[in-house]
């Protein structure tokens, strides 16, 4: 069955009564009820909401169960339980015996173990309990796509009774930060409306979504400096906070003549009910959980919330009255929205699923009646990864150690961790360990920074030496290692993990050790010369915070990271020596030859690099590199930087330029030899003249006229001297220099020089005049032309006048025609 009914409608609080028969008119179930939840909190925060309803106590006909926290009895009918754990209950007992229902709440969150779990659900029900009711609850479901996907499933849609919200749109300014915009809102919105309470009733609660912990902190400092919040409670509501501390925050403030601010993530969307909210402040956007399949990395991301979200966040404000939303979006930016959120099960880390599936025997899933069948290529990345680790064999069955892992009931990952800890002798350290990474952050990163070793030191503190507020999850973090500790002594030791650690090893040596076996792609070396900045064995770049402790490391195992928009974020790690990662790089490391063009030097480095995944732990020169490597980066050098790169003369330079004429007046056989060509295809002709040079440079000019010629034979070469001469011999008996270039000859001369000419020479058989450049004895341009004869003509008679009286000692005779050629003056023509 389907149920969609909107934010407040009482799906969660109401219709497990109604299956209980604690409603007038509704029949009991005759079996037992489970009631699946996204989150922990929801959890507990429904199992109360529903034990307050029926006026019992927790644990009699509602009880709960999270993991490795539960108030149950024989009595209890209904329980509510988080997906994860409902997952974990039906491979053990895919019949699921004794259970006459199973509601999955709040399923448009499409949650991975949620979506895993109806997929083996819906493949075991019809052979072993197809009496078994299925019952999947949601605000904003597609209800056409869920609806294709389960014909057989009954569509019950509900109205609810929310009050009516009324929705503003608050365009972002020019480069306004997200907790200013949140500060113009509450004073645009909230203060107003607190004003009129104060007149009529108790202030309101203001709930903001905010995308996670980081912008709730910077908003939070920002509107705790307000001289106007002077008197409104701030709250917080995000992951990372223990539950009693995320209970706190649901309630009303204390007095009535205080207003609360609540700062929540999306944890805040469903299943809760926060008291006395009017005013809903959504920024739109969101931290998902990503996995990236190139990098092989899960991390956190900031994206635009999806519009099914955003209906979600609204609705919060009309739960127990009237109610307003500022949406920090412009109505443009609304219309780009998505409609849904992907479900988690195509873009999570595919490890835990694969193992899954393994141990369903079910293979990659390829059969499963999913309701959105995760990417098999993704799957197969998860699969790699597990056979990597042992975990499951080369054709994917799953291995006896696949089945311990299993049998933790926690990530892949943290199951190897504690297996090796076991191995090493140091299994209380692996509980720990898993304990800190396998739950939310302990302590605030802000302040410790991401060091893992202030996360063990604060797990050990005695008790008396916890501060308050953080005993409970001091507590609940010691059950945890605890529970784990017990539940690895009843697994037998794999034989993979039975070698011993060194004994002169400290707890936080072995711990860093621990951490590069769970996490081995997350290996990470600092870059040099840039403190704090990262890479990781996988290739990704990767930061810590600006005054983080272990900035200073040169090599860290990383535990956790955070995506982010433009940076990965070292969210967890601890040091590891680097004599250890060289000792790893003996049995984990490779050479290989690298050979790359260096720009400050302007040369191919060819070396050999021992890596561990793209992290270089030793470099060698390699003498002699592969000559056919080399020529192809250099000319990929060329094609990147330009023809300027090679080393031209004069020489050369003038055979291109005389060369590209031929091409152009004659065609073939001379080949084309213009920049452009020259510089789109250097491979053409430059190929063989570039085999076994290291830099550009070493071609040298000789060769760079070698490799313009080409394939020419000696008779061509001889041939365009007698077409395109460099040199020329003038009427005065000298032989000048002719400069080729942009497509015309120029030559160069003292206008005496040509005396005794008709008109100026030309080339390629006559067919190419030559631009003469006529000098004043000075050297000074007195004419351009290729026309001599029209000079002769026409402008000279002026330049005569002209230079006359300039230049007394050279001659200027009245017809040049006929006058002697010469480059000396009149005294020494006389001689």
């Amino acid at each position: 069955m389907l149920l969609q009914a909107p934010p407040g409608a009482g799906k969660t609080t109401r219709v497990p009564l109604a299956l209980l028969g604690a409603l007038d008119g509704h029949t009991p179930l005759p079996g037992r009820i489970w009631m699946l939840e996204p989150r922990r909190l929801a959890v507990k925060a429904a199992a109360s909401r529903l034990a307050a309803s029926l006026k019992e106590p927790l644990g009699e006909r509602v009880g709960f169960a999270i993991r490795h926290e539960q108030l149950r009895s024989k009595r209890t009918q209904l329980e509510v339980i988080t997906d994860g754990l409902f997952l974990r209950r039906l491979q053990r007992d895919p019949s699921l015996n004794g259970i006459d229902c199973v509601i999955f709440d709040e399923f448009h969150e499409r949650r991975r173990d949620s979506d895993l779990a109806l997929a083996l659900l819906l493949e075991a029900r019809p052979l072993l309990h197809p009496e078994l009711r299925l019952l999947l609850m949601s605000a904003t479901l597609n209800l056409g796509e869920l609806q294709d996907r389960l014909p057989e499933a009954t569509l019950l849609q509900s109205e609810g009774k929310a009050f009516p919200v009324a929705t503003h749109h608050q365009t972002p300014r020019p480069d306004e930060p997200l907790p200013h915009q949140v500060m113009r809102a509450i004073t645009a919105h909230a203060l107003p409306l607190s004003e009129a309470s104060d007149r009529t009733s108790s202030r309101p609660t203001v709930l903001v979504f905010l995308p996670g912990q980081r912008e709730i902190k910077r908003t939070q400092e920002l509107l705790a400096a307000q001289e106007s919040l002077t008197h409104w409670n701030l709250a917080y509501l995000h992951g990372q906070q223990p539950l009693h501390v995320q209970a706190r925050a649901l309630l009303r403030a204390e007095s009535p003549w205080i207003g609360k601010i609540v700062l929540a993530s999306s944890i805040a969307e469903s299943s809760l009910t926060l008291e006395g909210v009017r005013l809903v402040i959504d920024s739109g956007l969101s931290r998902q959980s990503r996995f990236d399949p190139n990098t092989g990395m899960e991390g956190l991301e900031t994206v635009p919330s999806s519009l099914a979200s955003a209906n979600q966040r609204q609705g919060r404000a009309g739960r127990q009255g009237p109610g307003q939303c500022v949406r920090l979006w412009s109505l443009a930016e609304q219309l780009r929205k998505p409609e849904h959120a992907p479900p988690e099960i195509l873009v999570a880390d595919p490890m835990p699923v694969v193992l899954e599936l393994a141990a369903w025997g079910a293979g990659l899933g390829e059969t499963l009646p999913w309701i959105d069948p995760p990417p098999q290529s993704t799957l197969q990345k998860g699969r790699q990864q597990l056979i990597n680790l042992n975990a499951l064999n080369h054709d994917g069955r799953i291995t006896t150690l696949g089945r311990q892992l299993c049998k933790l009931g926690i990530h892949p990952r943290l199951g190897i961790l504690l297996l090796q800890a076991q191995g090493w002798g140091c299994a209380a350290l692996g509980a720990e360990l898993a304990a800190l990474l396998g739950d939310r952050d302990p302590l605030n990163s802000h302040h410790v920074g991401s060091d893992l070793r202030a996360r063990l030191d604060w797990l050990r503190q005695d008790q008396r030496d916890i501060h308050r507020s953080a005993r409970e999850a001091h507590q609940q973090m010691r059950r945890l290692s605890q529970r784990l500790l017990d539940q690895l002594k009843t697994i037998r030791q794999d034989d993979q993990y039975s070698k011993q650690a060194n004994k002169d090893l400290s707890e936080h040596a072995l711990a860093a050790q621990l951490i590069a076996t769970a996490f081995p792609e997350w290996l990470a070396l600092e870059r040099p010369g840039k403190a704090g900045h990262y890479r990781l064995r996988q290739g990704r770049g990767a930061i810590l915070r600006q005054h983080d402790p272990l900035r200073s490391s040169p090599a860290l195992a990383v535990a956790r990271v955070d995506l982010g928009q433009a940076n990965t974020l070292i969210q967890l790690a601890i040091p590891l020596s680097m004599q250890w990662v060289e000792t790893l790089s003996q049995t984990d490391g490779e050479w290989s030859e690298s050979v790359s063009w260096d720009e400050k030097s302007s040369r191919i480095r060819a070396e050999r690099l021992l890596k561990i995944g793209e992290l270089v732990i030793q470099r060698e020169r390699l003498p002699q590199p592969e000559p056919e490597h080399c020529r192809k980066i250099l000319l990929d050098v060329l094609c990147h930087q330009g023809l300027g790169q090679l080393p031209w003369g004069r020489r050369s330079q003038q055979l291109r330029a005389r060369m590209e004429l031929a091409h152009r007046h004659l065609g073939t056989p001379w080949p084309p030899r213009d920049l452009k060509f020259l510089g789109h295809q250097p491979s053409s002709w430059l190929n063989q003249p570039l085999l076994g040079c290291h830099s550009l440079d070493e071609l040298g000019e000789k060769g760079l006229i070698e490799a313009l010629w080409g394939e020419l034979p000696w008779e061509m070469r001889q041939r365009l001297d007698i077409l395109l001469p460099s040199q020329l011999t003038i009427p005065s008996g000298r032989s000048a220099v002719l400069n080729y270039g942009d497509g015309e000859v120029k030559l160069s001369v003292k206008l005496q020089e040509m005396f005794g000419c008709e008109d100026g020479p030309k080339l390629i058989n006559g067919k190419l005049p030559v631009t003469l450049e006529l000098l004043s004895p000075a050297g000074r341009t007195l004419q351009l032309t290729r026309d001599l004869a029209g000079f002769w003509s026409d402008s000279y008679q002026d330049v005569r006048r002209e230079m006359r009286g300039r230049y007394p000692k050279h001659p200027w005779p009245e017809n040049p025609r006929e006058a002697q050629a010469t480059a000396s003056i009149k005294k020494h023509m006389a001689g």
